[in-house]
């Protein structure tokens, strides 16, 4: 057996005379004081765009290279002071280089020490140093 509500046994109470008129201008009233949901997406849509375009403005003035300095011959100078520099020191090393001996003491036991000379020693590529494999000549 299934329970149906009846509508038609259930006690009924008539409307007052203008209460439809009252309900209808609430409505109306209620309508009038919220904007449309299409205008307030409107709203919100512009709104996006115009932050987005802020937003990117913003960056492209951030990320804008900056103007070089002005060359000047105090700065062409200064750049040439600290070339003749700079050669001065890599001619150290490269004499440095020269004067040492490539050898490399090994001690295997207070008995024993091995000396490496290091220039019969061959670059290993860096893809197989990193393996840990070499190829003996």
């Amino acid at each position: 057996m299934t329970d149906h509500l009846d509508l038609k046994r259930l006690p009924r109470e008539e409307a007052s005379d203008g209460f439809t008129a009252n309900v209808l201008r609430r409505v109306r009233s209620d309508q009038a004081r919220q904007p449309a949901p299409r205008l307030r997406l409107a709203v919100a849509a512009v709104a996006v765009v115009v932050v987005s375009a802020a937003a990117g403005a913003w960056w492209a003035q951030q990320s804008a290279p900056t103007e070089p300095p002005a060359v000047t011959a105090e700065s062409i100078e200064q750049l040439r002071s600290e070339y003749q520099e700079l050669n001065r020191e890599l001619e150290s090393l490269r004499r440095l280089a020269e004067d040492t001996q490539p050898f490399v003491p090994v001690s295997i036991n207070p008995q024993t020490e091995i000396l490496f000379d290091l220039r019969d020693i061959e670059p290993v590529p860096v893809g197989l140093a990193s393996t840990g494999s070499r190829r003996i000549q």
